[in-house]
C-alpha cells in the first residue's frame, strides 16, 4: 500500500514521503490517526502542492525542537533512590522516573522519546539520550543520589570507626621484628 506521510513517523519518514508499507499498518493505523494519505487520488495530488507549506511547518517545529532542546541542557536532573553501602540501587531508575522528573519541571515527553541505554542500577551520573523532534536529539545526564536507611548508615560508620580502632592498634603494639 502506497501512502504519503502528512506527518514525521518515527522508525518510517518524514512529512511528504511517500512509503510502502503493508496495508494493515496502513489502514489500521496510518490513515485513521491521519498521519498519512492514499499515493493515488485527488488528495494526493492536493498533498504534493501543500508540500511547500508543510516544509515550512516542519522548519518551525525543528527550530521549536531545538530552543526546547537548548533548555533541556541546562537542566540538572537528580533522582534519590535507596541504596546498599556499595552504592547499588534497591531498584532501578527508568524511563519513568525521567518522565516524572521531566513533568516536574514543566516539559512533556513521550515515553519512546527517551533513549536510555539500559536500567540505571548503580549510584552516580549517568548519561541517556532525549529524542526532542525526528531530527533532533540532546544527551543529557542524570545523577543518582543513593540514600542509605539511619541504620545502615549507623552500622556502616560503626563498622568503619572499628576498622581504624583496630588499624590503630595494630600500629602500636610492637611487632616481633622490633623487639
Amino acid at each position: 500500500m502506497k501512502l504519503i506521510l502528512t506527518q514525521d513517523v518515527s522508525n518510517l519518514g518524514v512529512i511528504g514521503d511517500t512509503i510502502d508499507v503493508k496495508p494493515g499498518y496502513g489502514r489500521n493505523y496510518l490513515l485513521p490517526q491521519g498521519m498519512a494519505l492514499l499515493a493515488s487520488g485527488k488528495k494526493s495530488k492536493e498533498l504534493k502542492h501543500r508540500l511547500q507549506y508543510l516544509e515550512k511547518l516542519r522548519a518551525g517545529a525543528v527550530a521549536q525542537a531545538q530552543e526546547i532542546a537548548e533548555k533541556l541542557k541546562a537542566l540538572t536532573l537528580e533522582v534519590t533512590r535507596k541504596s546498599g553501602p556499595g552504592g547499588r540501587l534497591f531498584g532501578s531508575v527508568t524511563y519513568r522516573d525521567l518522565l516524572e522528573l521531566f513533568q516536574a519541571n514543566g516539559f512533556k515527553f513521550e515515553r519512546r522519546s527517551i533513549l536510555l541505554p539500559g536500567p540505571i542500577r548503580n549510584v552516580g551520573a549517568h548519561s541517556f539520550m532525549v529524542r526532542v523532534h525526528t531530527d533532533v536529539r540532546v544527551e543529557l545526564s542524570v545523577k543518582v543520589i543513593g540514600q542509605q536507611d539511619a541504620e545502615q548508615a549507623a552500622q556502616a560508620l560503626a563498622e568503619q570507626a572499628a576498622a581504624e580502632q583496630r588499624d590503630a592498634e595494630a600500629g602500636n603494639e610492637p611487632t616481633l621484628e622490633e623487639e
